[in-house]
């Protein structure tokens, strides 16, 4: 008697077994067929974000939330948005692409999904690691501000999270290409044929005096950063102003590097005389409007000189 009971839960247990491995697959099967043809992006609403993000899962999901409609004016999901596609697309080259999914969720389509997760401002970027029955994994953030809008950074973090190999493959733009070269050689022809008149010029010390002073400008004011992280040029704040100055010490905006290197130093010895008083009040009023930028980054910070 206890034989068929024992095959009886053996063969419930198959048949429940099957059912969860069946439903996994079916979510999978549907998000393969809902991928874009061209990027392999799968454009979503309220109700597919919850069917695809929530319970079991046997594969990994990212998530691009934005807000594109021109009544937002959203800069920065415009400029994340193609560099979003560009990994999707490349990543459907991988023998991976159908164990991880590239998801677009934008707020016309998933007002619900903003306001559960009490999300103020976009574009946001979310990875649902699998999970089994039972569990409960949050999502994992991408840190925008900190690692910037370029596909390669973002690729990184996709590889780093899912353990997939996700690389980038950008298009070659042979026009461009093509015209970097032209102008490479024409000004290198130009440079072979002043040389001869104007050597003197780049063997003289003042000359890399200026450009020590302008290299190192240019280092301190940002620029590096600029080019290592890739922020938005302005940020357009919640009344519709125009922020040129990014609130925190952990990003910047990159009219901020123009902002500060716009301050240089008066090199010509002619004019010392008169620069003295002239640039004693300059570097006060420069110091000053320094000082309130810095405020600006720093909301707590009680001191101010002019402004």
């Amino acid at each position: 008697m206890k034989k068929p009971i024992s095959l009886l839960l053996a063969f419930i247990q198959l048949v429940f077994v099957i059912g969860i491995v069946s439903a996994q697959d079916a979510k999978k099967d549907k998000l393969v067929s809902l991928q874009d043809n061209d990027t392999g992006v799968i454009k979503l609403n309220s109700n597919s974000y919850e069917r695809f993000t929530e319970g079991k899962r046997n594969y990994g999901f990212v998530v691009l939330l934005t807000a594109l409609d021109s009544q937002f004016n959203c800069l920065p999901c415009r400029e994340f948005d193609p560099e979003y596609n560009l990994v999707s697309k490349s990543f459907q080259k991988s023998k991976d692409n159908k164990n991880l999914f590239f998801g677009h969720l934008d707020f016309k389509d998933g007002q619900a999904v903003y306001q559960k997760l009490k999300i103020m401002s976009a574009p946001n970027v979310f990875y649902f690691p699998p999970q089994q029955a039972g569990e409960h994994k949050d999502f994992i953030k991408y840190d925008l501000s900190r690692s910037g809008f370029s596909a390669e950074n973002f690729a990184d973090f996709v590889s780093k999270q899912s353990g997939y190999k996700v690389t980038v493959s950008r298009p070659v733009d042979y026009l461009k290409l093509a015209t970097k070269v032209f102008l490479a050689v024409g000004a290198a022809a130009i440079l072979k044929l002043l040389y001869r008149h104007f050597g003197f010029i780049i063997n003289h010390k003042t000359t890399w005096t200026v450009v020590s002073i302008l290299i190192v400008l240019t280092m301190t004011s940002g620029y590096m950063w600029n080019r290592i992280r890739t922020p938005p040029f302005l940020m357009p704040g919640k009344n519709g102003e125009v922020n040129y100055i990014a609130t925190g010490f952990s990003t910047q905006l990159g009219v901020e590097s123009q902002i500060i290197a716009s301050v240089l130093p008066q090199l010509d010895q002619t004019r010392q005389r008169f620069g003295v008083y002239i640039w004693m009040a300059c570097i006060i009023f420069i110091f000053s409007c320094l000082l309130a930028i810095f405020r600006i980054k720093n909301g707590g910070y009680p001191f101010k000189l002019l402004l």
